[in-house]
């Protein structure tokens, strides 16, 4: 994928979340699904997934480069590194999601304001990846809690796809943890 259909795919997918978000009554946003997080709780951690990508794409490739150094491998395809993430989430049933991107409870009061966050923080991102070049997005990386090293590029595909994953779990956790 290059630049503009990352650009596209990343507005698009949050969008779409933001909406289901806008649209899921008071009952089902604050819901606890069982033993699983409520739809402001996925909200909050897209959050701070996306917010802390923003910064580094509004960070200088130099200074990308001088903290995590120059990526040893070519970026792999969105597809690809989706299959490698679900392999890892099986793989990983121990893992601990760091503190900082465990989620909060997102009241009814705070929605509009956590989803206009999101949004702010995606055209944020957006913007810093129009001043990257394409080659730069293959041969810098950085590092991701889960995965390990990845490409810029990469790492803009985890983005595009996260937020979907959390989408399907919304509905999926509301349906299987029925009121």
């Amino acid at each position: 994928m290059k630049k503009d259909e990352i650009i596209q795919q990343l507005n698009q997918n949050h969008l779409a979340f933001a909406k289901k978000l806008e649209s899921l009554g008071n009952e089902d946003f604050t819901r606890i699904p069982g033993p699983k997080w409520t739809a402001g709780q996925q909200l909050d951690h897209i959050l701070k997934s996306v917010v802390p990508t923003a910064k580094i794409f509004n960070t200088p490739p130099k200074v990308l480069e001088e903290k995590f150094g120059l990526a040893q491998n070519p970026s792999r395809s969105y597809n690809t590194l989706v299959d490698d993430y679900l392999k890892i989430l099986e793989s990983l049933r121990d893992f601990v999601l760091p503190e900082r991107f465990v989620p909060t409870r997102i009241t009814i009061e705070n929605r509009k304001q956590t989803l206009s966050e999101l949004l702010a923080a995606i055209a944020s991102l957006n913007r810093g990846l129009q001043l990257f070049d394409e080659a730069v997005l293959d041969s810098h990386r950085i590092v991701h809690p889960a995965m390990g090293k990845l490409t810029l590029r990469e790492m803009l595909y985890f983005t595009i796809y996260h937020v979907t994953h959390h989408d399907r779990q919304i509905l999926e956790n509301l349906e299987k943890y029925p009121e």
